[in-house]
């Protein structure tokens, strides 16, 4: 007779670790891209907070070089590191970046619905060229990964669906030596 008392089951979980950001994620590929780097076309990237450090966002912005950081977030706060309002600015400005925050209209209030719509709507005012990377900021507790696919869709939705998207901060599998038991 087979023992039907509840167990704890180990199962072998290799760890995540943070990845570096490079420049070389945001330029074409290729051998002209490393002599004469150009931006990478179609990509989006998506930078998390608060996860996201100082380093990772400004290396992020220096290496993109986007046209547009579109701000999705309730509460769009820089404050982390060194890092505030004012600075971020800055920098958007130093490096030709167009700051959209699609929020503030919403008073706080938070719905995708009408975040998506709004995002409709600046995609088919402004008509932007997707010839330069495209960031949007997001937050890990107000996003999910449906929040991530629906900006997708609606870009696609305008005809310029992109071709490559990118999270940071980037979490890999860590090396064989690394890995833990996990109890489930």
């Amino acid at each position: 007779m087979p023992d039907k008392t509840a167990r704890t089951q180990l199962h072998i979980v290799p760890p995540l670790r943070r990845a570096q950001i490079s420049p070389q994620d945001f330029i074409e590929p290729g051998t002209q891209g490393m002599l004469f780097p150009t931006p990478r076309e179609g990509l989006m990237i998506f930078i998390r907070f608060p996860d996201v450090t100082e380093q990772e966002f400004s290396e992020t912005l220096k290496g993109a070089m986007p046209s547009y950081v579109i701000e999705l977030r309730a509460t769009p706060r820089f404050d982390i590191g060194r890092l505030n309002r004012h600075l971020a600015f800055q920098v958007f400005k130093y490096l030709n970046i167009t700051y959209m925050d699609l929020t503030s209209t919403l008073m706080g209030n938070i719905d995708s619905e009408a975040l998506i719509y709004k995002l409709r709507e600046f995609l088919q005012d402004s008509k932007p060229k997707f010839d330069r990377p495209i960031i949007f900021l997001v937050n890990r507790i107000e996003s999910g990964e449906d929040l991530v696919s629906r900006v997708l869709a609606a870009i696609s939705a305008v005809g310029a669906g992109p071709k490559y998207v990118f999270e940071v901060p980037r979490f890999e599998r860590s090396t064989a030596s690394d890995y833990e038991l996990i109890a489930l």
